[in-house]
């Protein structure tokens, strides 16, 4: 009986095992290629941005490789978010850095449904201002001069999102 229950138990586990690690990837994906890309900006890292790999072609168009930059400026790409790394291909970079900023008077949160604290903390929520940190024309998809190609055997690549600026895109309100 014990012997029995163990082996059971580690035919669970080995099945388990090689199911946990089965990494299905959809129908038509091409193979994916580790990616990792350093933005900077006025020769500085840009942390916390956006990057997204964009393919003029139409076999790529529905894989999409993106990441988030690091302190060191570096964003790990993943294609649709779920799989590791980017297929070959000629890519526009396009880089996205927005910040909202923090609501100035947060312990009001959770004040209770039609109080006047409650009033007062969604009119300041709308009040907070969005602001960009890139050039819009880095962020544009027709507009962005800055392309890479996806090789095999290229590991790293660096973009330069141009000068820093800090520009209102939009009032909450």
């Amino acid at each position: 009986m014990t012997r029995t229950f163990f082996s059971l138990i580690t035919l669970l586990l080995v099945v388990s095992f090689l199911i946990g690690c089965r990494s299905a990837t959809p129908e038509g994906m091409p193979r994916l290629y580790p990616v990792s890309i350093e933005i900077t900006q006025e020769g500085n890292p840009l942390e916390e941005a956006t990057v997204t790999l964009v393919s003029d072609d139409p076999e790529l168009g529905r894989w999409v490789p993106t990441g988030i930059t690091n302190a060191s400026g570096v964003a790990v790409l993943q294609t649709n978010g779920l799989y590791s790394g980017a297929p070959l291909g000629t890519y526009k970079v396009v880089i996205a850095k927005r910040v909202t900023e923090p609501h100035p008077n947060p312990e009001l949160a959770g004040a209770e449904r039609g109080t006047p604290e409650e009033a007062r903390y969604d009119q300041l929520n709308r009040e907070r201002k969005t602001f960009t940190y890139v050039e819009p024309q880095y962020s544009s998809i027709a507009d962005t001069p800055l392309t890479i190609e996806v090789v095999a055997g290229q590991r790293t690549y660096s973009v330069d999102a141009g000068k820093r600026v800090q520009e209102i895109v939009r009032s909450l309100q």
